[in-house]
Formats: C-alpha cells, sequence, structure tokens
C-alpha cells in the first residue's frame, strides 16, 4: 500500500513542477500597451508619414484590434495606412475601413 501511496505522491510532485514551469515563461506575466497607447501610436506614425499626414483618418482601438475609417485618396494610401498600423507594438489585427475618394 505504501508502494503505491509513493508512486502517486511522486506523480502528483511532478505533475505540478510541470505546471510551474509555465508560469516562468515571461510573456505570461507580460502587459501589452494600453489601447489608447496604440491609438495615439498608430496617429503619430501617419502623421510623420509623408503620404498619410495630410488624409484624414479616424484610428479606433479596442482590445489590441485598430480600426481605420475615413476618407484617403488613392488605394495605395489605404494600404499603407494598414500596412504601418499592423506594425505598431501590441496591435493584434487591423480592420482596414478606409474609403478611397478623389
Amino acid at each position: 500500500m505504501k508502494k503505491y501511496y509513493l508512486k502517486g505522491l511522486i506523480g502528483l510532485c511532478f505533475a505540478l513542477l510541470v505546471g510551474c514551469q509555465s508560469l516562468t515563461n515571461e510573456n505570461f506575466f507580460r502587459v501589452g500597451p494600453s489601447d489608447a497607447t496604440i491609438t495615439s501610436s498608430v496617429n503619430s506614425a501617419f502623421a510623420s508619414h509623408q503620404d498619410l499626414s495630410t488624409q484624414r483618418i479616424h484610428v479606433e482601438t479596442q482590445k489590441g484590434t485598430v480600426a481605420l475609417s475615413g476618407y484617403v485618396k488613392t488605394i495605395r494610401q489605404s494600404d499603407t495606412a494598414g500596412d504601418i498600423a499592423g506594425k505598431i507594438a501590441g496591435v493584434k489585427s487591423v480592420q482596414n475601413g478606409l474609403i478611397v475618394r478623389k
């Protein structure tokens, strides 16, 4: 009986140690930037970009998903805006709702 008890105890300890190993992962405790920070970063990136600085682009962020709305003059500007927004730290996805208006 003690033999089975000891094996069970060893198995339980092993399972707990394996489970605790995943808690040491740095990404588990890392908190990404806030939605407001992401929105601000995207707006700053647009303002510093030559083709997008004069465009009327509205940026909203919710849980890391950036939604772009507004008007641009070319499809290339729409694509560029989506690419720039997607490269900002903390952005999980981009919903590009920009409308091309000449």
